[in-house]
């Protein structure tokens, strides 16, 4: 037992840096923690706006523009937004429970990106009061409904003064029973250490969220095919380029040392074709054509995106979509070499990910803007001829 203690004393004791703010390490540990072993954080919540309505003033319906209806995913957003700037983490999912009896508090906890939880304390008071009364109307009223046809009497075991449960994160608002004895019933003051580790956002466990990632995208790498770049041709292209453009690139370098970084970390060989291209320019002026050393920093860029647990699989490529079979609808991979610039964070980029009827080496556009990963060329020889030819290929997908 003592020793118990001492464990659950260490786990209350992790406190935020520059606010006074107790919190507890997401680990094996936190499944024997139990409710009277929570340090509660009595959190003012002033800032939350006023309930609003959801602005349908541009809806080509009348009717629909004349419709009321309280914004509450807004609400979410902005609750998450504000607690996310209070605890210096983005909160990645939020649990809120009714006051129960004559408490005049809420209970919530809060899941923080840097893997470690939040108990607080939110007094039911202000526009904060506002929102939770305009969230569980259905809740309540459903339950008065209850007290009236004389359900509890029926079946004594239900709790006539249930509590009930919000879960806001991204893309997440569920409302749920607390301790009403229905078989339903969430029950987060029973075993709460457990319980808080059981339902954890999906973000802290990053071993599942980069394995879903690997199985996607492992059937279409291909970086072990050998180059088909004709060097020569290569560089007659890329002469006629900068002639046609009257355009002069900077002076070549030695890259060797960019290129063992990018293989270290990516795991696979820079391209043999942008090696050659990189002999004949370290970056053109007023073109978007990268350095080896932004190449590197642009793909270490999108590599974080790809890598970071707020980034599942499903937001990768919930949005993207493929160019045909040629390209794999997908926000970002690491295997992809962006190495010309569009701008507004939009890249041409060699693939070495291609759909089923692409080819390993062939040119894409990928980014912010680019909601289809657009097919270029064949290759860099390829592109090459598209820029000489003035073909429109440099503009933004979107």
């Amino acid at each position: 037992m003592k020793y118990f203690l001492v464990i659950v004393l260490l786990l209350l004791t992790h406190c935020s840096s520059k606010m006074n703010i107790q919190s507890i390490p997401y680990n094996n540990q936190l499944k024997k923690v139990e409710l009277v072993d929570i340090i509660f954080n009595t959190i003012a919540l002033k800032e939350i706006p006023e309930p609003y309505f959801k602005d349908y003033s541009n809806h080509k319906s009348t009717t629909a523009r004349d419709y009321k209806s309280y914004d509450k995913m807004g609400f979410r957003d902005s609750l998450l937004k504000h607690l996310s700037e209070k605890f210096e983490h983005t909160v990645l999912k939020l649990i809120i429970i009714t006051p129960k009896d004559d408490k005049l508090y809420y209970n919530a906890f809060v899941y923080l990106s840097d893997k470690s939880i939040i108990g607080m304390h939110v007094k039911d008071e202000g526009n904060f009061k506002l929102w939770m009364d305009i969230i569980f109307k259905d809740q309540y009223q459903k339950l008065e409904k209850y007290k009236d046809n004389g359900q509890f009497e029926r079946q004594p075991e239900l709790n006539p003064n249930p509590q009930f449960m919000l879960t806001l994160g991204k893309g997440l608002f569920s409302q749920k029973w607390v301790n009403s004895g229905m078989l339903i019933d969430q029950k987060p003051y029973e075993n709460t250490g457990a319980y808080l580790y059981k339902n954890a956002p999906k973000q802290y466990n990053e071993a599942k969220i980069a394995k879903e990632k690997q199985n996607y995208i492992k059937k279409y790498i291909n970086t072990t095919r050998p180059s088909v770049v004709d060097k020569a041709l290569l560089r007659e292209l890329f002469q006629e380029f900068i002639k046609a453009k009257n355009i002069k690139p900077n002076l070549s370098k030695n890259n060797e040392k960019v290129y063992e970084e990018f293989e270290n970390s990516a795991g696979y060989a820079f391209p043999e074709e942008l090696k050659l291209l990189l002999t004949l320019h370290n970056g053109i002026e007023n073109t978007g054509f990268l350095t080896a050393e932004q190449i590197l920093d642009e793909w270490n860029n999108w590599k974080k995106i790809y890598d970071s647990v707020d980034w599942m699989l499903t937001d990768l490529t919930g949005n993207s979509y493929a160019d045909g079979r040629k390209t794999i609808g997908m926000y970002t991979n690491p295997y992809w070499i962006p190495f010309l610039s569009t701008g507004s964070g939009n890249f041409i980029a060699i693939d070495y990910a291609p759909g089923n009827k692409g080819t390993s080496g062939q040119i894409i556009a990928f980014g912010a803007d680019e909601n289809k990963i657009r097919f270029i060329a064949d290759n860099l020889e390829d592109f090459f001829r598209k820029l000489i030819d003035n073909k429109d290929i440099l503009n933004n997908g979107f």
